[in-house]
């Protein structure tokens, strides 16, 4: 990705207005995934230091928190989407950022699972980082460095969650996991404050408000109808889902592994953080292998690639056979989301962009909410390595919803209206 952008074109994107906002974007990408990786992965160990002891439960607790948490997500993700189309992208930066610093501050005060609960459904609420600054960034940066730059935010993406749960995992062995969330609500802070100095709001074109008030009222919903974009939008759902099913029951699987107390939460950071590492490798490289073999054999590939390598999990028996298989996880999986944004920026006009990722921003959270909710209660009642093998028809589903978003596009235009 970064050879398709090219070492002087860089530094000339640098020394634009647009550059240096998106420089900044990228710094806070990183660093928000770092804070929400630094002491999130962890929730089923601080729930059982909040007197959950049973294993199932952790796992059952974890789960539905991680429903609620997507169900307020997706419940407000058109409508900040809304909002920003209406009053600003920037704005809503600012919101997700100071949002978290307040919420997730306050997850380190909680006395009992249930008012983890309410905070987490409250953060869901308000989140919305990666839809937020990716809004952003399709809109700052000129057409022909949108590839690169999607890439690139990806990129920061997995960098954050590769560095945050090592990180997030030394300090909670050594200073406990109510002073992480305390150190998360202060990344976020500092986040916030970055992109308030540093990043202005996006100039909109002088005909964008009347295309958005005209988009609101049609028929076809501003263009946001359209069966291919609903396909793409749907295909992130199953991505989500299949992906996230295994993270309220991966600590306690480790654990299984025989691993000691003392240095649980840094072994899961690593184990989170290989899937992170890998994921980033891919992000940057996608972009030459895409202009090789072509953006849906590529993200077929990975869909494929994910679902041959997620049943393997259930049948290891140390920590190293698990990294490894994280790691090629990862691998599939970072080549699966900027694809699919980079098409939904194809797909929406500028007008609309906010909507199209407050709308995917839902499919993310019914991903993320259900796939967790499935998994832990799989754990529960079939043991903790049939989670992996249930999400392999997921990945699977995503490859079908692909290839049936291809033959919509391809479809003879004849008989169709134009945008259709």
């Amino acid at each position: 990705m970064l050879r398709g952008l090219g070492v002087g074109r860089l530094r000339a994107a640098i020394g634009t207005a647009w550059g240096r906002a998106f420089a900044v974007l990228w710094v806070t990408q990183v660093v928000s995934e770092v804070a929400f990786s630094f002491a999130l992965p962890f929730l089923p160990l601080y729930i059982r230091e909040l007197g959950v002891e049973d294993v199932a439960e952790v796992g059952l607790w974890a789960g539905v928190m991680s429903a609620g948490f997507s169900v307020s997500m997706a419940t407000m993700g058109p409508v900040w989407g809304w909002v920003a189309d209406r009053y600003g992208r920037r704005l809503m930066v600012q919101r997700a950022m100071f949002g978290a610093c307040v919420v997730i501050g306050a997850m380190g005060f909680v006395q009992s699972p249930a008012q983890l609960m309410v905070l987490r459904v409250i953060q869901g609420s308000l989140t919305g980082v990666v839809a937020a600054t990716t809004t952003m960034v399709s809109l700052l940066v000129p057409r022909h460095h949108l590839g690169s730059a999607l890439g690139l935010i990806h990129a920061a993406l997995f960098m954050g969650t590769s560095i945050g749960p090592v990180l997030g995992g030394l300090f909670s062995d050594g200073f406990g996991f109510r002073a992480s969330f305390a150190a998360t609500a202060g990344i976020f802070l500092v986040s916030g404050v970055l992109v308030t100095l540093f990043v202005a709001e996006p100039e909109r074109a002088p005909e964008e408000g009347a295309r958005t008030a005209k988009d609101a009222s049609g028929s076809r919903g501003g263009g946001l109808l359209r069966r291919e974009l609903l396909g793409v939008i749907g295909l992130m759902a199953l991505i989500r889902f299949a992906s996230n099913a295994p993270s309220p029951v991966l600590a306690l699987y480790i654990e299984q592994l025989d691993v000691s107390g003392a240095q649980l939460a840094t072994t899961v950071g690593i184990v989170v953080a290989a899937t992170g590492v890998a994921s980033t490798f891919t992000a940057l490289t996608l972009g030459r292998v895409t202009d090789r073999y072509g953006r849906t054999a590529t993200l077929l590939t990975c869909l494929l690639a994910a679902a041959a390598i997620s049943p393997l999990h259930a049948w290891v028996t140390s920590v190293w056979q698990l990294l490894a298989l994280r790691t090629l996880t990862g691998l599939a999986l970072g080549g699966m989301v900027p694809a699919v944004q980079a098409v939904l920026t194809d797909l929406t006009p500028p007008s609309r962009r906010g909507a199209a990722f407050g709308w995917m921003a839902t499919a993310s959270a019914i991903g993320m909410g259900a796939g967790p909710v499935v998994g832990s209660t799989v754990a529960a009642f079939w043991g903790i390595p049939a989670v992996f093998l249930a999400s392999t028809p997921m990945f699977l589903a995503g490859a079908a919803a692909l290839i049936a978003v291809q033959a919509v596009q391809r479809r003879p235009k004849e008989g169709r209206p134009a945008g259709a």
